[in-house]
């Protein structure tokens, strides 16, 4: 098997989309345990964006490819590779190393170790909003808390592309869901992903509106992507012995500790991020119980905006905007050659 040449994403040096740039790049033949796979659908991340803004803990390599959220079909398999075979729908798990084996591009040479089965239920473009957002939701609603049938739970930045996995995930367990947006263009889309109610935060007001909701008692657990000064709303809003769980930073403002609640209501402020190297049980479970939702029907990715690959630098503005609702998706323009 020899290299063969497919445009991919690369950048140079940090910063915003227009760091992008689409290259034709050697793509080496798979070696032991590896496999080559043609890419039909690309999945964008957040920590993508920050990886290629320099914010991301692993830094990036320059000239650095990106992205590692990607479902499409094995082209061909090294030696020692006896899960898959050529033809195979196949998509990966958020753990790649981004600097060497980006996902945004035509085809890539990856670790077996880090690919599955495509679900049959579901198309590349939809298996590509799959693995990142519903892993990392399970984590934190399934793993890291314990929710229980009726559960007040609040989801904030509801209609990120982690927003729809939460409530989804959070509905099937029977929690009763409160999201907010920013705007309410997006307020339908949310509740028909799961939510009981929908906050418009730039219209309403988040602690009164919850409290509001729950009859004064606020929420057992809060889901946060956001942190910033938001972070002293939230633990007016939960509950006594209710935990923030905080899984990203979208405003970079100093948090505060708002040290009355948290002592007067024994909250916990508890900081995820999703290891999938550390934990390889908890993997194999989140795969398995996703699985099972999709084939059940209780989880299904939601899809938002779909560009070319040759439109990859305004897929990764439109991201930055954080006007979607959903997964942008992003779906290269011809098989590589």
């Amino acid at each position: 098997m020899d290299v063969v040449h497919a445009k991919a994403a690369v950048f140079d040096h940090a910063g915003g989309a227009d760091v992008i740039e689409l290259r034709s790049v050697a793509v080496p033949a798979p070696q032991d345990g590896e496999v080559r796979v043609r890419i039909n659908a690309i999945g964008l991340n957040r920590s993508e964006a920050m990886f290629r803004e320099g914010w991301h803990p692993v830094q990036p390599d320059f000239p650095s490819r990106l992205g590692y959220e990607a479902a499409g079909v094995v082209e061909s398999i090294g030696a020692g590779v006896t899960r898959f075979a050529a033809g195979d729908r196949v998509s990966t798990l958020p753990i790649m190393e981004l600097n060497a084996r980006g996902a945004y591009g035509e085809m890539f040479t990856v670790p077996a170790a880090l690919v599955v089965e495509s679900p049959p239920e579901l198309s590349d473009e939809e298996t590509a909003a799959l693995w990142s957002s519903y892993m990392t939701a399970y984590g934190m609603v399934v793993e890291l808390v314990k929710i229980e049938a009726g559960d007040w739970i609040l989801v904030t930045a509801a209609s990120s592309s982690l927003g729809p996995p939460i409530m989804q995930i959070l509905a099937q367990l029977g929690a009763r869901v409160i999201a907010t947006t920013r705007g309410r263009e997006k307020a339908e889309a949310i509740r028909a992903m799961g939510a009981e109610h929908v906050v418009v935060t730039g219209d309403e007001d988040l602690a009164e509106r919850v409290m509001a909701i729950t009859g004064g008692r606020g929420v057992r657990f809060v889901f946060d992507p956001v942190a910033g000064p938001l972070v002293e709303t939230l633990a007016q809003v939960t509950q006594p012995y209710g935990a923030i769980v905080l899984y990203g930073v979208l405003d970079f403002a100093a948090a505060p500790l708002p040290i009355m609640p948290v002592i007067g209501k024994n909250l916990s402020i508890i900081g995820y991020a999703m290891m999938l190297e550390d934990q390889p049980e908890r993997n194999e479970r989140a795969i398995a119980f996703i699985r099972e939702g999709v084939r059940a029907g209780t989880l299904k990715p939601l899809l938002g905006k779909r560009f070319p690959l040759d439109e990859i630098r305004n897929a990764a503005r439109y991201f930055d905007s954080m006007q979607q609702i959903g997964k942008i998706i992003v779906v290269p323009d011809r098989p590589a050659n």
